[in-house]
C-alpha cells in the first residue's frame, strides 16, 4: 500500500537544536514542538548533553557528557509536536487490544477450551484472560507464549488472524 506525502512527512525529523529547556524539533509537514530534557530520563538536563545529531529523518542521536548514546524515534518525538498525535496512536492500540483479545477468544473457542481450562493450561489468572480477551488489558510476550503453548499456536498466529480462522 502506497503512503502519500503527508503520511511520510509526519514521521521526517527535520530540525532539531538544543534550548535551554529542551530540544526544539521540527517535522516536514511542519509540526513544530519541544521536548523537555526533564522528560528525557537518561538526559534530565541540558548541561548532560554534548552533541544533538539526525542521522537520519527518523532518529535523532544524542550524546552525553558521559560518552553515552540516546537514540530518540520519530514517534517518540512526534507527540511533542502535533497534540493529535497521541490520541491517534491511543486509538489504534487500543483497537490492536480488542483485536488481540478476539483472536485468543476464538482460537479458544476453535480448541474447544474453557476461559478455565485455557487459564490454567496456560499458568495464568483466569481474571487475567478475561481481561485480554475483552481487550482491556495488554499481555507481556511470556504470557503470549504461554497462551500460544496452551492454545497449540504459534505466538504469530495471536499476533495476526490464523489461516484456518480466515473467513
Amino acid at each position: 500500500m502506497a503512503r502519500d506525502s503527508g503520511d511520510v512527512a509526519r514521521r521526517m525529523m527535520t530540525v532539531a537544536r538544543l534550548l535551554k529547556d529542551g530540544i526544539e524539533l521540527s517535522f516536514a509537514d511542519g509540526a513544530r514542538g519541544l521536548i523537555p530534557y526533564s522528560d528525557l530520563p537518561e538526559i534530565g538536563e541540558r548541561t548532560a548533553l554534548s552533541t544533538l545529531n539526525l542521522p537520519n529523518p527518523y532518529e535523532m542521536v544524542l550524546e552525553t557528557t558521559q560518552d553515552e548514546t540516546v537514540k530518540i524515534p520519530w514517534d517518540f518525538a512526534r507527540h511533542y509536536c502535533d497534540a493529535s498525535y497521541r490520541p491517534t496512536v491511543e486509538a489504534m492500540a487500543m483497537r490492536g487490544k480488542h483485536t488481540l483479545g478476539q483472536r485468543i477468544r476464538r482460537l479458544r473457542n476453535a480448541a474447544g477450551l474453557s476461559q478455565d481450562a485455557l487459564a490454567r493450561e496456560a499458568g495464568i489468572g483466569r481474571v487475567t484472560l478475561v481481561r485480554l480477551e475483552k481487550g482491556e488489558q495488554t499481555p507481556r510476550y511470556k504470557t503470549l507464549g504461554a497462551i500460544a503453548r496452551a492454545l497449540g499456536v504459534d505466538v504469530s498466529d495471536l499476533l495476526a488472524e490464523p489461516e484456518f480462522l480466515r473467513h
